[in-house]
């Protein structure tokens, strides 16, 4: 009997009737592989990964559902330590889960005495912060009401890669927040605990004996209309400004407004007159990060009301030719992408008479609880606060300029809040300078990448792709003793290879010297035939699935470089001839997998059977991180 889901669902839609077949599919698909086959005896652990602000939490919730028609009775929902978020689950989870007989008991951090006094005639949920505070007295308090003993546990972990992993592995040692967690599982006699993230790259990097480490992997798709990481940097993107490299030195050192940030501001005013123009919204949001420090945020906020009071008093006066050109030239910008935006003369006339004003907030740690930038014309300016999980409704535009020495994947990813689904895609612009442009051209190949791995083979055969310069994740979080890395632009071969396999290569590769371009389906095969002593170091490199990461994005071939008749030693310090490592480099935005076919000479120390061995080089810039198998 399917109670509890479609309760969901029919609140679900009462807001958005498109998200409910997604929802549903979603709910009953993950029923089907993970929970009808759970023994109830065992903890488990499965990873459930989407894209940023695509609708997660919407489809976790509905699982949630799925799980209480199957009989779980309690359920815990975690979220970070962020204030706003914390709040905008508890509110979520009430609101579409929370009922006097066909819902939940849904609990926030002060319900103690509610959930000590209340029994299990309904399915109960707790919604708590990862707060070392929070999870310590409900640890407690869990431990202490006899009715949840005997009671299979239903966690999930929402943003499950932010805080709950342990960030003292490398001091064998365990962080609070972590033991908490785990302790709170543990406790129950058996537990299905779902990650939850966008930005699973330190999870797939956690050990197996860690206990941390998803046992599988279940893809959450976006709903209809969805605007994500394609859209916007998309080799076909319509949507992104570049700014002047230095301009943050500009925007945070100087007396003006730069003139990336005063285009950006424009471009605002121009969506958000032909949004209200068309009585279709309410809300319209830019948002403007410049950096994590809150004196930065202060000093932005003051240019931008400076600049806004100057373009109010021009627009006031009629008096700027330069102010009506520069407006002009954003209208021009947008109707490329929009052919039907509202005349200029229609919004430069809204914009002197009847444009609404413009709140100006800054979101961060100093921001006070309740700060709202739900209604109306928004100008967001913020740093950290503006990451994981804060909804922005009707973001437009976005001005971003923040930098550091060494990027790290899985957080600025989460920094691309302008993903989602009520925006008007002909009017949105992303303004950045082009390094950063670049870095995330590339995080959204790499992201695709790893979620095209995720579906095809699951949590336990993910080698990292990233960026030159760029971390996948914090290594606070990453046994580091079992880390691999393998970077572009480097030859790798193995020192003890074997003659198994050969008649297999033989057919394939033939018996003549040759160069040819080769798929990389057809490089991952040739791997895959490679065979090595157990001992070598070859067989921790996850070569071909190195390559299998590459084949995503469908912008790399490899070059086959076949070598036959040589006679080289066992042990030698290097493979490759003088002649064919100089080859090798001429191709440096690509594979390439150098094979040689040895004699196999006792005297040479091989076994006295002929042997292929292959070296194979990574493109230039490419960077693989990945736990050892």
């Amino acid at each position: 009997m399917r109670k509890f889901l479609d309760n969901y669902l029919k609140r679900a839609g009462a807001s958005n009737p498109g998200l409910v077949p997604m929802l549903e599919k979603t709910a009953e698909d993950f029923a089907k592989k993970h929970i009808d086959n759970f023994d109830h005896n065992s903890h488990v652990s499965g990873l459930l990964y989407g894209h940023v602000q695509s609708g997660k939490t919407g489809q976790m919730l509905a699982i949630a559902a799925a799980a209480a028609d199957r009989g779980f009775k309690f359920f815990i929902l975690v979220t970070t330590s962020n204030v706003i978020l914390h709040k905008q689950t508890l509110e979520r989870a009430k609101n579409s889960l929370g009922g006097f007989m066909a819902g939940f008991n849904v609990f926030g951090e002060t319900d103690e005495a509610a959930f000590l006094n209340r029994g299990l005639q309904m399915p109960t949920m707790i919604v708590l912060k990862k707060d070392p505070n929070v999870l310590k007295t409900w640890a407690n308090n869990i431990a202490s009401n006899p009715i949840y003993k005997e009671e299979p546990l239903f966690l999930l972990d929402d943003e499950a890669d932010a805080s709950s992993l342990n960030t003292r592995v490398n001091q064998n040692d365990q962080s609070t927040i972590n033991k908490l967690l785990e302790k709170i599982n543990k406790q129950a006699p058996s537990s299905i605990y779902l990650h939850v993230t966008a930005t699973p790259q330190s999870l797939v990097l956690q050990i197996e004996m860690s206990g941390w480490k998803p046992q599988y992997s279940f893809y959450l798709p976006p709903g209809k209309g969805y605007l994500g990481g394609d859209f916007f940097y998309g080799e076909d993107s319509k949507n992104l400004i570049e700014t002047e490299d230095n301009e943050r030195d500009d925007l945070l050192k100087a007396e003006h407004i730069p003139v990336g940030l005063r285009k950006a501001v424009l471009h605002f005013l121009i969506a958000a007159s032909d949004l209200l123009l068309g009585d279709h919204k309410s809300v319209c949001t830019m948002l403007i990060h410049p950096g994590s420090k809150i004196s930065e945020h202060t000093t932005v906020r003051t240019k931008v009301e400076k600049f806004l009071e100057g373009l109010k008093t021009d627009l006031v006066a009629d008096s700027s030719t330069l102010l009506e050109l520069d407006l002009r030239d954003a209208w021009e910008e947008l109707s490329k992408t929009k052919s039907r935006i509202k005349p200029f003369k229609a919004i430069l006339d809204f914009l002197r008479a009847d444009m609404p004003g413009v709140n100006i907030t800054v979101l961060n740690s100093k921001a006070p609880e309740g700060t709202a930038y739900d209604e109306g014309l928004n100008i967001v300016i913020g740093g950290n606060t503006l990451g994981r999980g804060v909804t922005f409704p009707g973001l437009q535009i976005v001005y971003y300029c923040r930098s550091a020495k060494t990027p790290q994947a899985d957080t600025s990813w989460q920094h691309a809040r302008i993903f989602g689904y009520d925006r008007d895609r002909e009017l949105c612009r992303i303004f950045s300078p082009q390094p950063l442009i670049k870095l995330f051209r590339e995080l959204n190949d790499a992201n695709n990448a790893l979620f095209d791995t995720l579906q095809k083979k699951g949590p336990q055969a993910v080698s990292l792709l990233t960026p030159k310069g760029a971390r996948p994740t914090r290594l606070s979080v990453v046994l580091k003793e079992e880390l691999m890395i393998i970077a572009g632009g480097v030859n790798y071969f193995p020192l003890n290879p074997t003659h198994l396999g050969l008649s297999s290569l033989d057919r394939i590769l033939g018996s003549k010297d040759r160069e040819d371009d080769i798929s990389l389906a057809e490089t991952e095969k040739i791997l895959h035939l490679i065979s090595v002593e157990k001992t070598d170091l070859w067989n921790q490199h996850s070569f071909a699935d190195c390559v299998g990461t590459l084949k995503k994005g469908a912008k790399y071939q490899c070059r086959m470089i076949i070598r036959t008749g040589r006679s080289i030693s066992k042990g030698t310090g290097t493979l490759l001839s003088p002649t064919d490592r100089d080859l090798g480099n001429h191709f440096n935005d690509r594979v390439v997998l150098t094979l040689y076919r040895l004699n196999g000479e006792t005297n040479k120390g091989w076994e006295g059977r002929p042997l292929w061995v292959p070296n194979i080089k990574f493109p230039d810039g490419t960077y693989f991180y990945y736990q050892l198998k």
